[in-house]
């Protein structure tokens, strides 16, 4: 089986380790900047990428090819992996979708919200009764970091389950075993792409504690000793903001499921009860949210994202995924579909406001998600949905 695995960050080259040390799989990345192609091929054309594993064990495995181009890396893949963050999926499909087969299986991980209504945009196959496939993971199943890029990548910790949403849903537990069993991680099918949108943790999670940690800093520069912990910086005061996002999701849940009462939701529950069910094992504290993010291990030593600005001289990285992807691919998304069911959102609008302006775009103007840059996020109000009908009818 021909798997193409797109992208060349922590998560692609921890699949590349698992994938490629399968015999029976056939690995090819496409990475679409030339210069990632190029690295890549070259710090791995000798021994491949190795995984090394907390309990000590370790996985390699070497691309069968490295490329830039759509046509080569489509070409025969029964399998796609996006592997790559979400802000990057739309051009990715758009140059792979003239080359792929008809029935080619194709999913991120994650998936981010909306991910569903821009395949229906851009692959012309992704209707009813092609054949084709649509999937995502609600998050990725392992921390992971490159320690040598292109060579080795640490895997942190891994989830007791994740989520998977598969379009056709009837497909679901087709996908789930095979993908399962390629990427050793236990995934949990559940009802369809709507649910995986609101019960996308990290919306709430990443943008939470950026907000948590930085919404009152000043400008000034600190040195690298105050670089904050992050999952492990989460004080009362954050801990309570994501609860009150979370709450919020769940009154959008409660919303549209009033609305449509056959429409299965019960994959969408509270922060908490995701943390301790994600790392059931990992966690030492359990009994608030606080001492949940403080104790787990798969968390530890995981600092803020910054931007060295000089020597010993650091500011907050307000460009990195945590919301540059996390906002407009993630909660923007969730925000949409709470404004079409009539739900107030206040913490996450406080939340998306402040994000808004450190990223320089605007995503909600006067309490609506009518922003210019709503055109560049994956909010249904981006794909011409305007009411709980169309989206659930979608």
């Amino acid at each position: 089986m021909k798997v193409t695995i797109c992208g060349a960050g922590n998560a692609a080259q921890t699949l590349i380790a698992l994938l490629a040390a399968d015999n029976c799989t056939q690995v090819t990345v496409y990475a679409p900047l030339e210069d990632e192609a190029s690295r890549l091929r070259q710090a791995a054309q000798a021994s491949g990428v190795s995984a090394s594993f907390p309990d000590g064990s370790r996985i390699c495995g070497r691309a069968t090819a490295v490329t830039a181009d759509a046509a080569a890396a489509a070409a025969g893949a029964a399998l796609v992996l996006l592997a790559l963050p979400a802000f990057a999926h739309e051009a990715v499909l758009v140059a792979l979708a003239p080359h792929l087969p008809p029935h080619a299986w194709i999913g991120a991980l994650p998936a981010r919200g909306g991910f569903d209504l821009l395949c229906r945009e851009v692959l012309p196959a992704a209707t009813a009764g092609s054949g084709r496939v649509v999937f995502g993971l609600q998050t990725l199943p392992w921390a992971c970091r490159v320690r040598t890029w292109g060579v080795a990548v640490d895997v942190l910790g891994a989830k007791a389950a994740v989520d998977l949403a598969v379009w056709p849903a009837a497909r679901a537990g087709e996908v789930a075993s095979v993908l399962s069993s390629l990427i050793h991680a236990p995934l949990a099918p559940i009802a369809n792409f709507l649910a995986l949108t609101l019960a996308n943790m990290g919306q709430i999670i990443h943008p939470g504690i950026m907000y948590g940690l930085f919404h009152r800093w000043d400008g000034t520069p600190f040195p690298a000793r105050q670089i904050p912990l992050f999952y492990g910086g989460v004080d009362g005061e954050t801990a309570a903001l994501l609860a009150a996002m979370s709450d919020e999701v769940l009154a959008t849940r409660d919303a549209i499921a009033s609305a449509a009462p056959g429409l299965d939701l019960t994959s969408v529950v509270d922060v908490q009860t995701w943390l301790l069910d994600a790392y059931p094992d990992q966690i030492a504290k359990k009994h608030t949210l606080h001492a949940a993010f403080n104790s787990n291990s798969a968390y530890a030593g995981l600092r803020a994202p910054v931007e060295r600005v000089g020597e010993d001289a650091y500011t907050p990285a307000f460009g990195s995924r945590y919301l540059a992807e996390d906002v407009p691919y993630s909660l923007l998304v969730t925000r949409g579909m709470a404004e079409l069911a009539g739900v107030a959102t206040p913490t996450i609008d406080r939340v998306i406001e402040w994000a808004q302006e450190r990223l320089q775009h605007t995503y909600l103007v006067a309490g609506q998600v009518a922003g210019r840059d709503v055109a560049a996020s994956h909010a249904p109000q981006r794909f011409g949905i305007r009411s709980l009908g169309e989206l659930i009818g979608g």
